[in-house]
């Protein structure tokens, strides 16, 4: 069997079968719920189809599987499931927008460590996610700069459900580090 062509390639569904971090050393569960976030996203960003962790909960019949999971051996949740939780409970909508819609907006003092993610509820209000990969330490402080003022609602999922800031404006200081930033616009 000769393969996929490069075309083929292109467009073929793009999916992570089993990926994850396990709690070690360095890598705290704080840190691991965090990058779970920054993997969900940066995969989605990138058109994956499906991203699937290893592991849900942990395994108890086998060494070196001990703390990937998203809940503990006797099923308490880490940090992780409960970082997911609240930011799908943010994004949750029922249903497609009934007419898309743009977005202008500039983010000043990016770097390459920093990411945006648009999306749009079906109510035809945007949700912009701002997210950075400084694990190992670091921060950047950007500025997102829109075209007029907008309600806004800015939350942070590592926090809660609830807004962290909240107003109209046409502009917004955000401290980027290992976390994202989940800023509806209305």
């Amino acid at each position: 069997h000769k393969g996929y062509t490069e075309e083929q390639l292109m467009t073929i569904p793009r999916v992570t079968t089993e990926t994850g971090a396990t709690i070690s050393g360095a890598l705290t569960e704080e840190m691991q719920g965090k990058m779970y976030l920054s993997c969900y996203l940066s995969q989605f960003a990138q058109g994956w189809s499906h991203t699937a962790m290893y592991i849900m909960r942990d395994r108890s019949d086998e060494a070196g599987n001990q703390s990937f999971g998203f809940f503990d051996k006797d099923y308490r949740p880490r940090k992780a499931a409960h970082y997911l939780h609240n930011m799908t409970t943010i994004l949750k909508d029922k249903g497609e927008p009934k007419r898309v819609g743009r977005l202008a907006y500039d983010i000043e003092n990016k770097s390459e460590v920093v990411h945006d993610l648009l999306l749009q509820k079906s109510d035809g209000s945007f949700v912009l996610i701002i997210w950075g990969e400084y694990y190992a330490g670091g921060k950047r402080d950007i500025t997102l700069r829109l075209k007029r003022k907008h309600n806004i609602k800015a939350y942070n999922p590592i926090l809660g459900t609830d807004p962290v800031c909240e107003g109209k404006m046409d502009n917004l200081i955000l401290e980027v580090t290992d976390r994202p930033h989940i800023i509806e616009i209305k």
